[in-house]
């Protein structure tokens, strides 16, 4: 899915894929013509980075840690 993201300028979207792959987004994107400036993944694995500062770290949860040990 392909998105413009609320309140922020025409120049950001938002891409959401299901594979990993942050280059794929970018090299889609070059090859339309677009300059790739910045790249943010703010969901991995069920974890998401939603509420915590730029630059913090939060301790998982025993839930998120089960859920990651369960992805191989």
């Amino acid at each position: 899915d392909i998105s413009y993201i609320k309140n922020t300028p025409k120049r950001e979207v938002g891409v959401k894929i299901h594979s990993g792959r942050n280059r794929i987004v970018r090299r889609i994107f070059e090859h339309l013509g677009y300059d790739v400036v910045k790249l943010d993944r703010v969901v991995f694995a069920g974890l998401t980075k939603k509420d915590l500062p730029r630059g913090h770290w939060r301790p998982l949860t025993t839930q998120e840690v089960i859920n990651l040990q369960m992805i191989k």
